[in-house]
């Protein structure tokens, strides 16, 4: 049997590993972005099996034919049957969520993996057979590759502007998101926000739905304290992630949770150890009174806005990388509200400061060519009291090979810049 891989960053290589344990040696690999690796452009159909990575968007391949699978499918195919599968997708907080659910239910007694889009392959999770619950972020690429997969609880937390590069329209961005409805079980639960698109998409599947509402004030019900979903409650206040947006997730992580656990009653205990996800809203270090905040995973304006809310002046917000197509404009009033200084950097630096600084009113303005000469002014005369937000909106590939890459290379510039 012969096989190519399509992409060869972290899900590549697993699926790769994967094809070996199956006993499948010859694989041929393609990857534009690697010189050791065939072009992309060079594949023919002569495969009995061809592998593709998220990242790849077959629209510009049409070269790429024959059985086409993906890492998530072949993790799938090998997974004990007894497990179970979590699916978690939306446009932001998925990734937190991920890590939430998992979490929960680890400290309910039932060993989860986080796992999926969120940098840990499910091809790689699959491998170890103590796991009973698979917590899988998928993005809307990896959804679209998906052809037998079941979930016992899913959700699409929300669908804001991303993607537009890949997908052209939002209402494309949307099918991809919702074709996830098609891989809940009959028996599951889907939960979702109260967005009319996706009620309307998920009533015409046979399955039960919940809706979480963005006030938190239908369901679940929160005081200010306690999140009450009927049947169980929980104390947030030892619950250590700051922000609705966060209250939020642990809302989608507990009834997501819930499907496999079946709560009853108070369910505060499971909250006392919650962690928060790295690079995000992630206080990197504070040095000499100024908080630098690490958000690399705010690859998109809607993450960005969410971030904007957790801090007030004196704040310098660092946004750039690679443009995504996205309309920077719906920041411009938060950022005259919260944020005293912004510096643009990298590829897209000239764009977004194209699109806001008209916008802006009374906001002190820099440009950098790139994000580390950018942290090594700012650590050279940024004051006492000044919050310095890293919160992108834009992809990191101009400079870095993934939001994680940058997250950490700020991190050390910090570090080093600060001394």
């Amino acid at each position: 049997m012969k096989a190519a891989i399509i992409g060869y960053g972290k899900s590549g290589a697993a699926a790769e590993n994967l094809l070996k344990l199956k006993g499948i040696n010859n694989i041929d690999i393609f990857d534009d972005k690697a010189e050791q690796y065939k072009n992309i452009s060079e594949y023919k159909n002569n495969y009995d099996m061809v592998v593709v990575s998220p990242g790849i968007d077959l629209k510009k391949y049409p070269n790429i034919s024959g059985n086409i699978t993906s890492e998530i499918e072949l993790a799938y195919e090998v997974m004990d049957k007894n497990a179970k599968i979590i699916a978690i997708t939306g446009t932001n907080g998925k990734s937190t969520t991920t890590h939430l659910t998992a979490q929960i239910l680890n400290s309910a007694g039932i060993k989860a993996a986080a796992c999926g889009n969120i940098g840990y392959p499910f091809a790689k999770a699959v491998l170890d057979k103590d796991i009973k619950v698979f917590v899988i972020e998928l993005s809307s690429f990896q959804i679209e590759l998906l052809k037998n997969f079941n979930a016992v609880s899913g959700c699409i937390i929300n669908v804001t502007q991303d993607h537009l590069d890949r997908y052209g329209t939002m209402e494309k961005y949307y099918e991809a998101k919702l074709m996830l409805l098609n891989f809940i079980d009959k028996n599951g639960v889907f939960i979702t926000n109260t967005d009319e698109k996706i009620r309307h998409a998920a009533e015409k599947h046979n399955i039960e739905i919940k809706y979480i509402d963005d006030d938190l004030k239908v369901f679940p019900k929160y005081d200010g304290k306690i999140l009450d979903f009927g049947k169980f409650k929980a104390d947030t206040s030892k619950y250590k992630l700051f922000g609705k947006h966060n209250l939020i997730n642990l809302s989608f992580a507990l009834l997501l949770a819930d499907k496999v656990c079946d709560f009853k009653g108070d369910v505060s205990n499971l909250l006392e150890d919650l962690t928060s996800m790295p690079h995000r809203t992630e206080l990197a270090a504070e040095v000499n009174g100024v908080k630098w905040i690490n958000d690399s995973k705010a690859t998109n304006v809607d993450s960005v806005y969410t971030a904007l809310k957790s801090v007030e002046k004196p704040s310098i917000l660092l946004i750039g990388g690679r443009d995504k197509k996205s309309d920077y404009s719906p920041l411009a009033e938060l950022i005259n509200k919260n944020i005293s200084k912004i510096c643009y950097f990298g590829e897209a630096a000239d764009l977004i400061k194209k699109q806001l600084s008209p916008l802006l009113k009374g906001v002190e303005e820099e440009s950098y060519d790139s994000l580390k000469n950018c942290v090594k002014i700012l650590a050279g005369k940024t004051q006492p009291g000044t919050t310095v937000l890293l919160s992108p909106a834009c992809t990191s590939f101009d400079e870095f090979k993934s939001y994680e890459d940058r997250g950490v290379k700020f991190k050390e510039y910090v570090l080093e810049y600060t001394k």
